[in-house]
């Protein structure tokens, strides 16, 4: 009973948490918390061109909310809820996509991985010959092992 209480307070501390700070975390709740709540889209993960189509298609019979106001949204879900890649599992193609990267980083990520197994975290990333650090702190968040 302890176990199910806690997991149910975890459960409600994040939903009565809301959505995160941030640059238009106010634009987001005005406009998208008005049919779903946070935590459905909260639940949600996708890429700035994820969230661009999604944003989109909700809001095509919307007038009142102007282009300008439809990126924005879009670019504090694509910041907020990115879609998460393996990288020690997905394909190049999967990899170049999911993380915005050049075609030729994906790809020297899968031949490290085939030539010397998983990826163990972040400093492993840097160390591939043809993907910055950089890029890899800006894409961090959306990094699985």
């Amino acid at each position: 009973m302890g176990l199910r209480f806690a997991l149910l307070a975890l459960g409600w501390s994040a939903f009565a948490q809301g959505l995160p700070d941030g640059p238009d975390k106010d634009l987001v709740e005005a406009i998208c918390t008005a049919c779903h709540d946070s935590a459905r889209i909260a639940a949600k993960q996708g890429s700035k061109a994820d969230w661009q189509a999604k944003v989109l298609e909700m809001l095509q019979e919307c007038p009142d909310v102007t282009e300008s106001e439809r990126n924005r949204i879009a670019e504090y879900l694509a910041r907020n809820f990115p879609r998460r890649v393996n990288v020690n599992k997905a394909s190049a193609k999967e990899i170049a996509a999911g993380l915005e990267i050049s075609a030729q980083a994906a790809e020297a990520i899968v031949r490290r991985r085939e030539e010397k197994g998983a990826i163990q975290g972040l400093e492993d990333l840097k160390k591939i010959l043809g993907v910055e650090a950089a890029k890899v702190e800006a894409i961090k968040a959306r990094v699985e092992f």
